[in-house]
């Protein structure tokens, strides 16, 4: 588990999915994530406890706990040690802990986890067009706004356009120092 302030990311574990489950199914949510909502509970918590149970060395999910509470979930997917980059995503569920500063916190950690125990490069975030909180997001913790890949995808029947934003290693150290001890 890590820890700031009051925000904690810690693995996502099955007493998380019936929650995780119902911020799936709200359609606000799953539009700003860009989740195809499972309209079977069994087959959503099928699919995670496999994750949870058989984890894949190219993806990490987090839950994010605040003051104690599970509020969201990050994830750091397509992970590629060769290469030292991997994307992320993030979703605070919990309506009423937005805009509280929560999911720049939980960033900064998991992008400390990223660079500091992982050693990656480069961290990026795709992010839809109309997600406004998300791209303001990404440049709050520090990520730069890499390009516009337009129309690229068919999301609630509209092409979409994805924002591509990017954060190196460097540039993490220069606004944060690590929360992690790390061996000399």
């Amino acid at each position: 588990m890590f820890t700031l302030d009051a925000v904690s990311l810690r693995p996502i574990d099955s007493g998380d999915l019936d929650v995780w489950y119902d911020w799936e199914q709200d359609l606000e949510i799953s539009m700003l994530a860009g989740w195809t909502p499972l309209l079977a509970r069994s087959a959503f918590k099928y699919k995670h406890e496999q994750r949870i149970n058989e984890p894949q060395d190219d993806l990490k999910y987090f839950a994010i706990d605040y003051a104690g509470q599970f509020v969201g979930v990050l994830q750091l997917a397509l992970i590629d040690d060769c290469e030292k980059r991997a994307a992320i995503s993030i979703v605070i569920g919990a309506k009423e802990h937005r805009g509280q500063g929560i999911g720049s916190i939980a960033l900064r950690l998991l992008l400390d986890y990223a660079f500091t125990v992982r050693n990656l490069e480069r961290v990026y975030a795709e992010v839809w067009g109309f997600n406004i909180p998300s791209q303001r997001l990404m440049e709050h913790v520090g990520f730069q706004k890499e390009g516009v890949l337009r129309q690229h995808e068919l999301h609630n029947g509209k092409r979409q356009d994805l924002h591509v934003y990017g954060i190196l290693k460097p540039e993490f150290y220069e606004r944060y120092e690590t929360i992690f001890k790390v061996a000399e």
